[in-house]
């Protein structure tokens, strides 16, 4: 009897988890699309059809991963602080369990290839990564007035994306994120711009 063919969430399953086996094996300059292929018992045909670049596949891979261990994006976390700081810390400490799921080391080589690949997967993964840290604010936001607290509602993008830009510079950079430095953001940056007088 022959090999049950894999399909859907089964097979993309497979495919993700042997990206990222090749990736921390090899690194992100050893992952081509045949390797994957034949890790995850697939044909080429069947990678090449949904991505065009490794370097595609690897952003996908991290993303079901993130989305995986941490049961969600960041805008489907439930937050159960009672003051738009605590909310806040809550959400960032969530953010940095994210970032944590590959470490630092495969992030930065992430961000290297970010910076070498301009291409339409790369601006497809930052409107979308964008796109649910400013809900998750939002949602921040929003509890937050539900209390009764003053904070703004004509916050520009930018601001909504501070805090994660933040951490990801950090990370770039390669300077820790301690709960003092957590803390100094919420307190000293995002509160007061956050917050209305």
């Amino acid at each position: 009897m022959g090999k049950t063919r894999r399909r859907g969430a089964e097979l993309e399953a497979a495919i993700y988890q042997a990206t990222r086996t090749i990736i921390d094996r090899e690194g992100l300059a050893g992952l081509t699309l045949p390797k994957v292929a034949l890790a995850a018992g697939t044909s080429k045909p069947v990678i090449y059809r949904r991505w065009n670049t490794p370097f595609e596949l690897a952003i996908a891979a991290v993303q079901d991963q993130i989305r995986r261990e941490n049961k969600g994006n960041m805008d489907q976390y439930v937050l159960t602080g009672n003051s738009l700081r605590a909310d806040l810390l809550q959400l960032m400490h969530r953010f940095l369990i994210s970032i944590d799921t590959f470490g630092n080391s495969y992030l930065q080589s992430l961000f290297t290839e970010i910076s070498q690949h301009e291409n339409e997967a790369l601006r497809k993964m930052i409107d979308r990564s964008s796109q649910i840290d400013m809900r998750a604010i939002d949602g921040v936001l929003k509890r937050a007035t539900d209390r009764g607290e003053n904070v703004r509602t004509d916050l520009a993008d930018d601001l909504k994306l501070l805090p994660f830009d933040w951490v990801r510079y950090n990370i770039f950079v390669q300077k820790e994120v301690t709960e003092q430095r957590l803390t100094m953001l919420v307190d000293d940056i995002l509160l007061p711009i956050y917050s209305q007088e």
